[in-house]
């Protein structure tokens, strides 16, 4: 519990207020990692993300390396199931919508819809990838 309270440390120096408050930008430091909003949400039920942002016609909560994303996929994807997906990032830049990671109570976080983003981002080198995450009893 002491874990949960700690990353939100500088948020409440930020705002000088002795209560802990969420959604308030801006970040110091590197954003949380998705294994910290699944704790907060499964151990303390606060959805650690609130506010959204608007960016180039997207909506997302936060943007994340793309490298961490790819350890919450869990089917098998192959080159060929998200090829069409690089080339279209790589024509246009970035996706046309933020991944979406389904976060659960009973401690789990699930890319299903948007791992062919998360890969094809990957596969040609895209750093960061916008995110929105989406609150759940189970996953």
């Amino acid at each position: 519990m002491r874990e949960v309270f700690k990353l939100f440390e500088g948020w409440r120096r930020y705002q000088g207020s002795n209560e802990y408050s969420l959604g308030t930008d801006p970040f110091y430091g590197p954003p949380p990692l998705i294994n910290d909003v699944v704790d907060c949400w499964a151990q303390e039920g606060i959805r650690f993300f609130t506010d959204l942002h608007q960016a180039n016609g997207m909506t997302y909560h936060v943007m994340l390396p793309t490298d961490e994303l790819e350890f919450h996929i869990e089917r098998p994807l192959s080159g060929h199931d998200f090829s069409f997906m690089a080339q279209q990032l790589i024509d246009e830049g970035g996706p046309g919508h933020a991944v979406r990671i389904r976060v659960g109570k009973n401690g789990k976080a699930l890319i299903e819809e948007d791992a062919d983003i998360v890969m094809a981002a990957k596969q040609v080198g895209l750093p960061r990838l916008p995110v929105l995450f989406s609150f759940q009893n189970e996953v």
